[in-house]
């Protein structure tokens, strides 16, 4: 009986230990398009889920040399309506659900699909999608992201 329950242990942390690999090594946070101005100093960047299980928290955001930006929101939209470039969030926080970062979890099966890959879909209901809006003085680079996803801390920078 002993044997048993040192062997069903061993199962078991082998078991998570392959699941803390899975997921370093699977992110499950992507990005699809990226949208600029031409001075590069307003960014949008479509992100989602690719995970079947599970929010992703962004915890942490930052530009170029890990400055911290001083203006970033994120958009809730779906697919039908899409995502607006913007400098100005009044005047389209109601229509595009313009919300602080921290506020807002990436629902599992949300990640942002080629136009290719939605004209082929059989689906007809509009998706949930969602844009990470910065805005700075200066141009952005590069964004440095923190998220946690089931308690492990994870970190991507998207080049724009």
């Amino acid at each position: 009986m002993q044997r048993f329950f040192r062997y069903m242990t061993f199962v078991v942390i082998l078991l998570f230990v392959s699941f803390i690999g899975f997921l370093k090594l699977n992110p499950p946070l992507t990005h699809g398009s990226i949208g600029t101005t031409e001075d590069q100093q307003t960014v949008i960047v479509a992100l989602g889920n690719k995970s079947l299980l599970g929010n992703i928290h962004i915890t942490d955001i930052s530009i170029n040399n890990n400055q911290s930006p001083t203006n970033v929101k994120m958009q809730v939209s779906d697919s039908d309506k899409g995502l607006m470039i913007t400098d100005t969030y009044a005047l389209v926080e109601e229509a595009y659900a313009v919300q602080d970062y921290d506020t807002i979890s990436l629902a599992p099966n949300t990640s942002p699909l080629s136009s290719k890959a939605m004209a082929s879909s059989v689906n007809s209901a509009p998706n949930t999608i969602y844009g990470l809006s910065i805005t700075e003085d200066s141009s952005i680079d590069r964004i440095k992201l923190t998220y946690r996803y089931f308690g492990l801390i994870f970190f991507t920078t998207i080049q724009v």
